[in-house]
């Protein structure tokens, strides 16, 4: 199977199961390019396949969404809730693994370049959903991935 359609069924299973919601934005061509290490033309190849086959639509501009073209956007989100999104895409990606800690909140601040408390409460969103539990002066570490959430997050 060629890959740009291995990484079309990536994000459209990421779509089956709540991931990414309807009106939700697709990773850009730059995100897939660097989450999943494939070229551009395989990246922009895979969005072209989920566009033609009306999993998703194209705002010229904009970028890509989840729904065919007319699906409203979702609600904006925070920083602080792209950030937790974007975790827990790279958790269930097996960036992190099971019982080892998240980056500490100084490195996650230089990384997204923000504020400790938009780092706080993107951590906070990620307990709430299950993703990440903590341990008080110790750190915060991933969960069993039986506890992860079956959709959004």
């Amino acid at each position: 199977m060629p890959l740009y359609q291995q990484l079309a069924d990536h994000i459209r299973q990421r779509i089956a199961d709540g991931t990414l919601q309807r009106g939700q934005a697709v990773p850009s061509e730059a995100q897939l390019m660097a989450e999943f290490g494939v070229a551009r033309i395989t990246a922009r190849k895979a969005i072209e396949v989920l566009r033609g086959q009306g999993v998703i639509h194209t705002v010229q501009g904009r970028g890509s969404y989840v729904g065919p073209p007319g699906t409203p956007p979702a609600a904006p989100e925070t920083k602080a809730a792209r950030i937790a999104a974007e975790l827990a895409q790279e958790i269930r990606a097996g960036r992190y693994q099971r019982d080892y800690p998240l980056p500490s909140e100084t490195t996650l601040q230089q990384r997204f370049g923000v504020a400790k408390g938009t780092i706080r409460a993107a951590v906070a969103l990620l307990r709430e959903q299950g993703w990440v539990f903590t341990v008080p002066m110790r750190g915060t570490y991933i969960t069993d991935p039986d506890g992860w959430p079956k959709t959004g997050g």
